[in-house]
């Protein structure tokens, strides 16, 4: 697989959850990294950027701008770099790898292969280009019948979230298509007789793009 020197989170997040972001410069020479923090409306609301020595990891001191707003995270290099995000909130543990086109986490489709019905579902989408994108979700049932569509316009380095509310309470599927390059995360939190709360799971959604 392919290295990459950017890397895409699509939230930090505000309020009582705690982040924390690491990137590592794999690379044999230093690297001059740029951390970029934007709201969900595209707006840059804090930068920082730093040399890392080779294998040096740089934890990156976002968490005082997210205090009060969801933002994301892009964080840029001039040599290739590996991260990762863990969100805790309690027993709630939430951990995402940096998404990236060449690590085959960003495209056009993204695929969620599960919708638990019983427990609540929260997606955030993030369109990594300067380009307003068209998006469209489709959520089906276990059986692949479709259950429900719905979208929005999505503009460029904007982020969007849905979640039951728009999914409906469906056992099944979720798939979302965009004009332009998105990345995707969904926040699974157990809750119901066999789901005790205080249990959740992060996943970043699967790439479905035509070869």
């Amino acid at each position: 697989m392919p290295l990459t020197n950017r890397l895409y989170f699509a939230q930090i997040a505000a309020g009582v959850w705690a982040d924390w972001v690491q990137v590592v410069n794999v690379s044999g020479e230093n690297a001059r990294i740029q951390a970029i923090a934007r709201d969900w409306n595209a707006n840059i609301v804090w930068s920082s950027e730093r040399v890392s020595s080779p294998f040096q990891g740089w934890v990156i001191p976002v968490e005082p701008a997210s205090k009060t707003q969801n933002l994301s995270l892009v964080v840029l290099s001039d040599k290739p770099i590996v991260g990762e995000r863990h969100c805790h909130l309690g027993t709630e543990v939430l951990a995402f790898p940096g998404a990236s086109p060449e690590m085959g986490t960003a495209g056009y489709r993204l695929f969620f292969p599960e919708l638990v019905a019983e427990c609540a579902d929260w997606f955030i989408i993030f369109n990594i280009t300067e380009i307003e994108s068209k998006i469209d979700v489709i959520v089906r049932d276990v059986n692949g019948t479709v259950a429900k569509q719905f979208g929005t316009r999505l503009k460029g380095m904007g982020g969007w979230v849905f979640s039951d509310a728009e999914t409906g309470r469906v056992q099944g599927t979720v798939e979302v298509i965009s004009e332009q390059m998105i990345v995707g995360e969904r926040h699974l939190h157990y809750q119901g007789t066999y789901h005790p709360n205080g249990v959740a799971v992060g996943q970043l959604g699967q790439v479905i793009d035509p070869i």
